[in-house]
Formats: C-alpha cells, sequence, structure tokens
C-alpha cells in the first residue's frame, strides 16, 4: 500500500485526503467541484457580463452616429457620439482580459483538486475487497472526465456573458421595433425546441461512448502488460479478434455519437445567420416603410451581427454543459464509491494488541506475530481484517478499541499492510522506497537484503525502477517491496507472504533482519515458512475443520500449544 500523507493540523482535512463526503448526483459534484472557485467565477461573470452589456451597445452609440451626425450633417454631434463609442469600446479588452483569466485559473484549479482528490481516493480504494482500478480508467478519470468536468467553469462564464448579450441585444432591438424583437424571440424558442431532443440524446450516446473507451482501453492495458504471457499459451490471436470486435463496436458508438453532435455544430453554425438575415431583412422593409430610421437600421444590423456570435455559443455552451454531466457522472462514481469506509473523522489510532474476535487472532503489542495456515488466502484475509484496509470490521479492536472508531487516515499512519500484490510505481530507487532520508532508505534495503539492487540499478538510488519493477526479478520486485513498507517506520507492519519469492538463504538473513529492526514493534507476518517460525515471539495456527475456522495460539520457543483457543467462525467471515 502506499504510505500516508503527513497528518494535518487540527481542524484541516489532510493533504490529498478526501474530505466531507462527495455529492450525490452529478450536478451536486460539478458544484462542489467549482465551489472554492466561487469568487473567482463571480468575477468573471462580472467582468464579461460587463463586456457583453459594452457590445450590445455600440450599435446604439452607432445608430446615434448616423442619425444625429451623418443624417443630420452635424460635425459636433458625429464627433462627440463617435468618441463616446471610442471610449465605450476601450472597456471590452480590459473586461476580457479579467474575466478570461479568473475563469482559466478557476479552471485549473478545479482540474487540480479533482486529480489530487480523486487520485487520493482511487489509492484508498485500491484493495478494498481485493478490488483495483484499471490504469486506462484512472487516465480516463484524471484526464478526460476531469477536463470536461472543470471545463463548467469556462462554460459558466462564456454562458452567463453569451445570455446577458443575448438579453440585452434582445432588449435592444424590441426597443427599434417589437417586430424585430418578436422575430429574436421566435427564433430562440425554435431553437430550444430542436436542440433540446438533440442534447439529451448527445448526453446518453456520449456517456456510452466513454465507458465503451474506457473499457477498451483497459484491455489494451492489460494484453500489453501480459503480452508475453498471451504468446506463451497461444491466446494473442483470440484476444486480438476479440479487441478488433469490441474497437469496430467503440466506431459505431462514436458514429452515433457524432450524429447528434454534427447537428447541434450545425444549428450552431445555421441559426445565427437565420438571426442575421430575419433581422436585416425585416429592418429593411420597415426602414422603407419609415417605420424606423437609417441609423435604427444601422443599430439593428449591428445587434444582428453580435447575436450571431452570442447564439451560436449558446448552443456550444449547451453542448459543453451535456459533456460536463457525462465527466461529472463518471467521477462521481469512483468519488462515492464506499464513501462511508473512507470518510474521515473519529478517534485516533489506539495502541495495545491487535485482536480479531470473529476467529480469536491476537497479535501482541511489540511482537513478531507468524500467522500459519493451511490456505494462504486464509492467513492474507486474516491480515487484511487486522489491517482495517478492506474497510474497519467492527469484530477488530486494537487496543480493546474497535477498528470502526478510528479515523481512517489515522489508521493509515499507524499500521500498513504489505500484500503479496504491492505495486511498485516508476520513477528513481529513492523515489520507489519514499524513505525520509538516504540513510533510512540504505537501512531498509539491507534489511530486506536488497543492497543488490543498488548494484543491479547502477549503484545508485537515482537509478531507475520501471512501472511494477518489470526491469527487475520477481525476488527483488517482492525484497524492494519489502524494503518499501520497512522505510514507512510504521509502528505496526502486517506483511502478507514477503520471501514467498527468495531462496532460502537470502529469506534466513530477512527473517534475522526483520527480527531485529522491527524489535518493540508490532509485526505480524503470514507465512508458512519454517524460518520466519523460527524468529517468531507469537504463532497462530488458522486451521479449517468442517468448514469453520479455529485458532492456535503459542508463544515461540514452548514446542506445543500453550493454552490453544479454538472460535468457531461466524458464517461468511474469512
Amino acid at each position: 500500500m502506499l504510505a500516508p500523507h503527513p497528518p494535518a493540523p487540527a481542524g484541516e482535512t489532510p493533504p490529498g485526503r478526501p474530505g466531507p463526503p462527495v455529492a450525490t448526483t452529478p450536478w451536486g459534484l460539478i458544484a462542489r467541484i467549482l465551489q472554492p472557485a466561487a469568487a473567482r467565477l463571480t468575477l468573471a461573470v462580472v467582468a464579461l457580463g460587463a463586456a457583453a452589456v459594452v457590445h450590445m451597445l455600440l450599435p446604439w452609440f452607432l445608430g446615434r452616429v448616423v442619425d444625429e451626425g451623418l443624417v443630420a450633417h452635424d460635425r459636433e454631434a458625429l464627433v462627440t457620439w463617435s468618441l463616446g463609442m471610442f471610449a465605450v469600446a476601450l472597456i471590452n479588452p480590459l473586461c476580457y482580459v479579467i474575466g478570461y483569466r479568473q475563469m482559466a485559473l478557476a479552471d485549473a484549479e478545479a482540474q487540480w483538486r479533482t486529480s489530487d482528490r480523486l487520485t487520493s481516493r482511487l489509492c484508498e480504494q485500491a484493495g478494498r475487497g481485493g478490488q483495483r482500478v484499471a490504469a486506462s480508467d484512472i487516465v480516463n478519470l484524471v484526464t478526460g472526465d476531469n477536463q470536461s468536468t472543470a471545463s463548467m467553469a469556462d462554460t459558466i462564464g462564456h454562458g452567463a456573458m453569451n445570455l446577458i448579450a443575448f438579453t440585452v441585444g434582445t432588449v435592444m432591438v424590441w426597443r427599434i421595433h417589437p417586430w424585430l424583437g418578436v422575430t429574436l424571440a421566435l427564433g430562440v424558442v425554435a431553437t430550444t425546441l430542436v436542440a433540446g431532443p438533440l442534447l439529451g440524446r448527445l448526453q446518453r450516446r456520449q456517456s456510452t461512448y466513454r465507458d465503451e473507451l474506457a473499457d477498451l482501453a483497459g484491455q489494451a492495458a492489460d494484453v500489453t502488460a501480459g503480452l508475453r504471457v498471451l504468446r506463451g499459451i497461444g491466446g494473442e490471436q483470440i484476444f486480438l479478434r476479440r479487441y478488433r470486435r469490441q474497437s469496430q463496436q467503440l466506431r459505431d458508438s462514436a458514429y452515433r455519437m457524432s450524429d447528434s453532435s454534427s447537428w447541434i455544430q450545425a444549428l450552431q453554425q445555421a441559426v445565427p445567420l437565420v438571426y442575421l438575415a430575419a433581422v436585416t431583412w425585416l429592418g429593411a422593409r420597415l426602414a422603407l416603410a419609415g417605420d424606423i430610421s437609417v441609423g435604427e437600421l444601422s443599430a439593428a444590423f449591428g445587434y444582428a451581427t453580435g447575436l450571431i456570435m452570442y447564439s451560436g455559443s449558446l448552443l456550444g455552451n449547451a453542448h459543453s454543459v451535456v459533456a460536463a454531466r457525462v465527466g461529472a457522472g463518471r467521477l462521481l462514481a469512483a468519488l462515492a464509491a464506499d464513501d462511508d469506509g473512507l470518510r474521515g473523522g473519529g478517534a485516533p489510532a489506539p495502541q495495545g494488541d491487535l485482536h480479531d474476535t470473529c476467529t480469536g487472532l491476537v497479535a501482541p503489542a511489540g511482537k513478531l506475530t507468524v500467522v500459519v495456515s493451511e490456505h494462504s488466502a486464509r492467513a492474507a484475509a486474516a491480515l487484511r481484517r487486522l489491517s482495517g484496509y478492506d474497510g474497519p470490521a467492527p469484530d477488530v479492536t486494537w487496543g480493546g478499541q474497535p477498528l470502526t472508531g478510528t479515523a481512517p487516515q489515522e489508521l493509515r499512519a499507524k499500521a500498513l499492510l504489505l500484500a503479496d500484490d504491492d505495486y511498485l510505481f516508476a520513477g528513481t530507487l529513492r523515489e520507489v522506497l519514499g524513505a525520509p532520508d538516504d540513510e533510512t532508505a540504505l537501512a531498509a534495503l539491507h534489511t530486506a537484503c536488497a543492497e543488490d539492487l543498488l548494484t543491479a540499478l547502477g549503484g545508485t538510488l537515482d537509478g531507475a525502477v520501471s512501472e511494477r519493477g518489470r526491469n527487475l526479478s520477481g525476488g527483488q520486485r517482492q525484497r524492494l517491496a519489502l524494503a518499501r513498507a520497512l522505510a514507512a517506520r510504521h509502528p505496526v507492519l502486517l506483511a502478507v507472504e514477503p520471501t514467498s519469492a527468495v531462496d532460502a538463504t537470502t529469506e534466513s538473513r530477512v527473517t534475522e533482519r526483520v527480527a531485529t529492526a522491527r524489535r518493540g514493534s508490532t509485526t505480524v507476518v503470514a507465512s508458512a515458512s519454517p524460518l520466519w517460525l523460527a524468529r517468531a515471539d507469537h504463532v497462530v495456527r488458522l486451521t479449517s475443520a468442517d468448514g469453520a475456522g479455529t485458532v492456535e495460539a503459542r508463544s515461540a520457543g514452548s514446542g506445543e500449544s500453550a493454552g490453544s483457543v479454538a472460535v468457531r467462525t461466524r458464517k461468511g467471515a474469512r
């Protein structure tokens, strides 16, 4: 498991840790993500709203220039209104700079916060119930879905600007002549009736497409990791046929999604041109009839030209909202999963013996306990229950205090589970070990008998370790994982078969050094190796009789069971 984040000051959420429970709906999650950027978004909306109002006022100034300056042959009025229009136009660049800057910062901050929270949540969930999150899912969530959701910051700013501009423009056109305003209002209603069903269909198809894309990417990542095995068993062609079939299904889903998207894009381009044509034609007819002046016709044309941009952008905003809704739905599924088990709060981690009352297993504090079982999976499950990594079990106590009352971050700061399938991330040897200093890193490598890694990686802690430790042997990967766990120096260390991939000579040295290095700290090892049993302070033997688990506990060196305890396992307990 990954080393925990350092504890945060009282009253604060630890860095990278999930804070309060996540939202329960995609829209609630979007609001939650953007809430810390509320001040920036407010400033952006105000600035862009001011820019929109200024933009819609320019045609009004143009009408004054034409009517009171050019048509009336009044040079003073011409200069006055022209200078006024120029002065007002200078406000636009300033407002745009402020608005777009605040939107970009809000977008970037939202992406960073969500990525940090999502990564922390996925790390917390890793291994819970034996589950792992596919690398492709992580990439899709952190990049595509996160970007789509965070882009709501841009959509809010742009949408507010477009809506304000469209409203102001429609009112100004109505003031010129009611029929011009009615024309624009009917256009809005018609666009909504046409685009609404298309947006709903796009959302469904986009959601299906994103799910299929994540699944196919996951298969590609899996085959990349196991290509050698596939070739060895002759399964390469079988996978290729299945991958080709699902790729074609994904292509068909993309075509269906682009069908709705293309209609929306077409409306985005066509609707503004219809507005322009309708307002220009009707305005010219009214000008010829003498109902509006030449300056008002010029202003109406200016309003129609501005509305081309803003009405098209409104449809683009609707498209972005659909993408954000789909992305937020996928993020919500990842963030909300098993939220109760990951939520902060609770008492600090206690001290004392670890006790699983369901099986009767006891790990004395400050001792090396070895858990033996006929089935290694049963011993591994027992350690997982003691660690609380699969969710605090109500039957497990630590120093007499149930784990269910312990804050998860406190538990992870005190107890570390070294699973038999721990993941090794790519990075330097120093980064993989995660030790606070080089001295601790070297000591951990020595305790795990992994000094040969230094030689294999160039004789320095800066040597590169590939993802999953692919440039190392199986025994080296296992010893590196053990060294990483030892470097964390947790008060409680629970290790599942930490030396199953090493030879007997190396295992003998590892058991001796671990027993020495961890003296006085609680260490629980699931292993049937005689070398671990020889070093144990306390041995627990899990047996199975008629499907019921029992525990036999003895102190090392007693030679026989001292007061062995048999406790019938509750139905369904592991």
